[in-house]
């Protein structure tokens, strides 16, 4: 018995490819797909690199929430694409103390808190080092700062930078 193929209709030749319209950020399966892959996949970048971190001063007094400010990333400064951050490095801790780190986004006079993360210096142990965040995904060039509150009655300052990935 002889068996016959048609060797014409391979499936998987070029030819056969179907170009299936992308739109970044139109919330389709393909959206969420390009995501994750660049979520695990994506460039990563040290913020600032190659330069000192930038250096926070809490408020004056225990918890003092107004504290300033301080811009870490500049606008425009992560114009590659759309990016998030997942470490944040603390280190030069200046008093033993409790603290959190509020992170936010957008403009001077007009941030948006997307993120805290807690610490601790004492005579036996420091959280100097990377600690793991989690923010939403940002847009290209958004500028991100950090206000730093702490349990003494007094003023303390520490230092950050970020490690995040690029989404392209």
């Amino acid at each position: 018995m002889s068996v016959s193929r048609n060797q014409g209709n391979k499936i998987g030749l070029l030819s056969d490819f179907v170009a299936v319209p992308y739109v970044f950020g139109a919330n389709t399966i393909l959206d969420h797909l390009n995501t994750s892959y660049y979520h695990v996949h994506g460039e990563s970048f040290t913020y600032p690199d190659k330069a000192a971190s930038v250096t926070l001063t809490s408020g004056s007094g225990a918890w003092n929430t107004g504290g300033s400010i301080t811009e870490v990333i500049p606008a425009n400064a992560l114009s590659t694409s759309a990016f998030d951050l997942h470490w944040i490095d603390i280190s030069s801790i200046s008093a033993n103390s409790e603290f959190v780190i509020d992170i936010y986004s957008g403009g001077a006079g007009s941030e948006v808190l997307i993120g805290s993360v807690p610490g601790v210096r004492n005579a036996v142990q420091s959280q100097e080092g990377s600690k793991r965040i989690q923010i939403p995904q940002q847009l290209v060039n958004t500028r991100i700062s950090c206000k730093l509150s702490d349990s003494t009655g007094g003023t303390i300052t520490a230092a950050v930078k970020f490690m995040g990935h690029y989404y392209a």
